[in-house]
């Protein structure tokens, strides 16, 4: 149960506070990326710092994040910044597109024969279910691997009632529901606390962890047809909650940001075009 004398921006991410790489993800991805990429990490570690992740977690974590590719390492004179690598700045467009682009319209299905260990796994990874032997089913939306012999496939018969018994037991729909409004009954106690103002710094550290909370979720989101949902499915609510409340602190986070985070070139920018945009999109679609 929340207590509202508990104000702090960690006590949304209870009862796990987050990991130091997970938490630095989140960081790049709401701050950084939209602002070119890269930021000191004195700034990184005060950040974190604000979530119970000490400095000596945050330099791990960076190491880790460097070997694997995601960030690159920078000095200037004493300082030392870290920027998103090439690769990594696309795979957070396309996580972006998820969180703070338009409603997803409705689509078909992809069906699968796959025999490849290698292939059966990336699949599953990637919003895929295994339906009966090497055959995987997923929704068909534009970033599904294409792997094994795929078709695309469309539901003949009019029986929308068993479709949805499927989709609900294969795609595991009962834990989504469970975490989608879990989130929203946490993060409407937020709600309740921004209506008032709060403080610039507050306002990002609520952001925060409204974005971290969020991307758990929808990353594990299979994002199937709006057709084998329910009209009450919490995923919509959770969606219109999180686009209202990213709406509502962005605007002192942001000042926040323009104030006190820098990358090489001094302060980073307040409200560059990318994060307008997705103001623009969540106002629009919430």
């Amino acid at each position: 149960m929340f207590d509202i004398r508990d104000t702090s921006a960690n006590h949304f991410l209870r009862p796990l506070p987050p990991k130091a790489a997970q938490l630095i993800v989140t960081i790049y991805g709401d701050i950084v990326e939209p602002r070119g990429g890269v930021l000191w990490i004195g700034d990184l570690i005060t950040l974190c710092a604000d979530f119970g992740v000490n400095e000596s977690l945050v330099r791990t974590a960076v190491s880790r994040l460097v070997s694997k590719g995601q960030l690159k390492g920078e000095r200037e004179g004493r300082r030392s910044f870290y920027g998103l690598t090439a690769a990594a700045r696309k795979e957070y467009h396309l996580a972006a597109d998820l969180f703070f682009g338009p409603a997803e319209a409705d689509c078909d299905w992809i069906l699968t024969l796959c025999t490849s260990a290698a292939e059966q796994s990336e699949l599953l990874g990637s919003g895929f279910v295994q339906i009966s032997g090497n055959m995987f089913m997923a929704a068909n939306r534009p970033d599904r691997p294409r792997l094994g012999l795929p078709f695309r496939a469309s539901v003949l018969a009019d029986d929308t009632e068993s479709l949805r018994e499927l989709a609900f037991q294969a795609f595991r729909l009962k834990d989504l529901a469970r975490d989608y409004a879990l989130f929203s009954e946490t993060f409407l106690d937020m709600q309740r606390l921004v209506s008032k103002t709060v403080p610039p710094k507050t306002a990002l550290q609520y952001r925060l962890a409204l974005v971290h909370a969020y991307r758990d979720i929808k990353l594990r989101d299979p994002r199937l047809p709006k057709t084998v949902l329910p009209d009450d499915w919490p995923g919509f609510a959770a969606r219109t909650l999180f686009a209202d409340l990213y709406r509502q602190l962005s605007v002192p986070a942001d000042t926040f940001i323009g104030e006190h985070l820098f990358d090489r070139n001094g302060p980073l920018p307040v409200q560059p075009d990318a994060v307008r945009r997705r103001l623009e999109t969540l106002s629009a679609t919430s």
